[in-house]
């Protein structure tokens, strides 16, 4: 029997569905390894403690991956294989310090994330700047009929440095990626303000977000 659910918000939009799906988490299956009689230290929720180097409480004992808690995507453990690889093999100093962890919820449309929120960054203390643009001002999207959503950018008004965005909007992964490529490499927004980009792109309206943030706060 399918139960219609309805969700009343505080702008009063109300958004009716029929099925509502709550993910409580996941833990880890390390009560099974008897990492104790190693040394190998745990959190009260059963995930390997790592430092920054992914080393344990034992030596020459590293934790990668979803086991030693933090944000569980493949592209994560990946990463912390490379890092594990660059010290151990190419006797370098490789480390999860400052890393960028971005993520995509292939949902419909599709959210991508990267760096701070603009929450965080005002937690932080930052002088910041926000740009907010809805999908319906991005050309492509108008082009083949998909304008819902909005992206979102942060950046330090000091600096110019891009804190952060999130774009919910069809391809919205792609689109933030080409923003953290900018952040990897510390470019200034006006970079992508000014950037020229293929028409008729998705890419292309980051030229029209950053020109927003010359307006914002």
């Amino acid at each position: 029997m399918t139960t219609r659910l309805e969700v009343e918000q505080l702008d009063s939009t109300t958004l009716q569905g029929s099925h509502l799906l709550v993910a409580t988490g996941r833990v880890p299956n390390s009560d099974t390894l008897n990492l104790a009689s190693a040394g190998i230290k745990t959190d009260d929720h059963g995930f390997i403690k790592a430092n920054d180097r992914l080393e344990t409480s034992a030596r020459d004992v590293y934790a990668l991956g979803d086991i030693k808690g933090g944000p569980a995507f493949t592209h994560i453990s990946y990463d912390d294989f490379r890092i594990i690889r660059s010290n151990l093999l190419e006797h370098k100093n490789a480390s999860t310090a400052n890393r960028q962890v971005p993520y995509t919820v292939f949902i419909d449309p599709q959210l991508g994330r990267i760096g701070l929120t603009e929450t965080e960054a005002r937690t932080e203390m930052k002088s910041v700047r926000v740009a907010k643009m809805p999908m319906t001002a991005v050309a492509r999207a108008r082009e083949v009929d998909e304008t819902r959503g909005f992206m979102k950018a942060i950046v330090d008004a000091d600096t110019n440095q891009i804190l952060g965005a999130a774009i919910l909007g069809i391809e919205g992964g792609e689109i933030m990626s080409a923003i953290e490529i900018a952040m990897m490499g510390k470019l200034p927004y006006t970079a992508l303000r000014d950037g020229i980009f293929a028409h008729p792109t998705l890419t292309e309206s980051l030229n029209n977000l950053f020109t927003a943030m010359d307006s914002g706060k």
